[in-house]
């Protein structure tokens, strides 16, 4: 049975890390253990972490390194150790006790697998952009997100993109990739890995029968959309799709895109009496263009 480090980082979680402990401590795949990156929490959350999972190792960061580098710090923990499979998994989440096992029975060394994903307020729609990415305009397509759970998200199949909400690795893909790109700190860079790493001929496959349950965006204040989600996704897919882009000429038209589109739903923000979601919007493509990549702003800044 191949070893598996479950990978999660934890920031001020102390609302909703009780339900994925316990979740935790229900799994059935005993070649595993939890390495947890705290962010410097200050709200207990790391001391009741380390109380009731004194067998998972714990990673103790002076600051918010966030989930790119978070992520980074355990995958060379699991590097160090020898261990097999990385999994990436949001501490906003609970699992079926046997979703392991199932990604598992799909993973190789040459694919990598996701779950199926379900909101855990209402567990008959689906919680993740699993699906295909358009590079010319940055945007996810053909994904099951917030569509009902049914015979069509029931299905396996290849996949472009995937949410590191839950992602089994092979270590492999890590060393021939390289890390994630830090400079995202939170938001795309699994986008951006992924992307490199099906370059490089690794499978990126979406295994139903597996399923977890996600409190979306609990850490970043709750909700599909939250002003600091906002600000870094804005930031971000600027940064992304320049990254990728295959030519200055695409690049350019995608700018005259995604500006244009920004000017349709800023002034909806205002109407809608959205003040944060218009600011974090403006700030986020502000400092792309100062260069301001990595941490920049926390949930408290809005």
């Amino acid at each position: 049975m191949p070893s598996v480090g479950i990978i999660t980082v934890n920031y001020n979680s102390a609302g909703f890390i009780g339900e994925f402990i316990d979740s935790i401590q229900k799994l059935d795949y005993p070649n595993s253990r939890l390495i947890v990156v705290d962010a410097a929490s200050t709200d207990g959350s790391r001391e009741e972490i380390a109380r009731r999972l004194p067998d998972a190792h714990l990673i103790a960061c002076d600051e918010n390194v966030g989930t790119a580098r978070g992520n980074n710090m355990g995958i060379q923990y699991c590097r160090e150790q020898g261990i097999d499979y990385a999994l990436v998994l949001n501490n906003d989440t609970t699992h079926e006790a046997d979703f392991m096992n199932t990604l598992m029975k799909t993973a190789n060394e040459r694919t990598m697998t996701v779950p199926r994903i379900l909101y855990s307020k209402d567990r008959s729609l689906i919680s993740t952009h699993a699906g295909d990415f358009d590079w010319f305009l940055g945007l996810f397509r053909n994904t099951y997100n917030a569509k009902p759970d049914g015979p069509e998200t029931q299905r396996r199949r290849d996949l472009q993109t995937a949410s590191f909400c839950c992602l089994l690795a092979p270590l492999s893909v890590f060393d021939e990739i390289g890390p994630l790109d830090e400079r995202f700190f939170m938001y795309y860079e699994e986008t951006d890995f992924l992307r490199k790493a099906l370059d490089k001929g690794y499978r990126l496959v979406y295994e139903p029968d597996a399923v977890i349950y996600h409190d979306e965006s609990a850490s970043s204040g709750g909700g599909w959309m939250t002003p600091f989600k906002q600000y870094y996704a804005s930031r971000n897919r600027m940064y992304l799709v320049r990254k990728h882009a295959q030519s200055r000429v695409r690049y350019a038209l995608f700018t005259i895109y995604f500006w244009a589109a920004r000017m349709l739903s800023a002034p909806r923000y205002l109407i809608q009496g959205k003040r944060a979601l218009f600011k974090a919007q403006i700030l986020g493509m502000l400092h792309y263009y100062q260069g301001r990549m990595g941490r920049t702003l926390e949930v408290h800044d809005f």
